[in-house]
């Protein structure tokens, strides 16, 4: 046996070595699949909580939830509500980021905007998700649009 352990050991060893390093690296890909997973966990309640929010204030402010847009123009709510829409819309991106199956429900939430989205063209300053879903909401709710309000 001592004979067979001399002569194996240089084997031995870089077996051993190499095992060590297998499971050195799926203990890495292990945490690092674990820190994806929190991550993306930590996105999504993020995102499910500025929602709720969101609702919270639409609840809070209906009259900015549906708008009267040619109302609101030229007072001082117009900025108000253009914040509330800015709000909406940071957190249609939060939304889309961790939950990308929403985008129906949120072009739904755009609608009774339709005033503000139609008339305005540049959404430059927000991020690629949002831009999406304001150009699919433009292509289909803006082709036809006339402004209802009387300048």
């Amino acid at each position: 046996m001592k004979n067979w352990l001399e002569t194996y050991a240089k084997a031995l060893q870089a077996a051993a070595a190499i095992v060590t390093m297998v499971a050195a690296f799926a203990a890495l890909v292990g945490v690092k699949v674990q820190i994806d997973a929190n991550a993306r966990q930590q996105r999504e309640q993020s995102a499910r909580d500025i929602y709720r929010e969101y609702l919270n204030l639409s609840i809070a402010r209906p009259e900015f939830a549906h708008p009267d847009y040619c109302a609101l123009r030229g007072t001082p709510g117009e900025d108000a509500y253009e914040d509330y829409v800015e709000y909406m819309l940071y957190t249609d991106e939060q939304i889309l980021k961790a939950l990308p199956g929403w985008q129906a429900t949120l072009q739904d939430r755009l609608i009774p905007h339709k005033e503000l989205l139609c008339s305005e063209n540049d959404w430059s300053g927000d991020a690629q998700e949002v831009k999406a879903l304001i150009s699919d909401f433009k292509e289909k709710q803006c082709k036809a649009f006339v402004s209802a309000c009387h300048e």
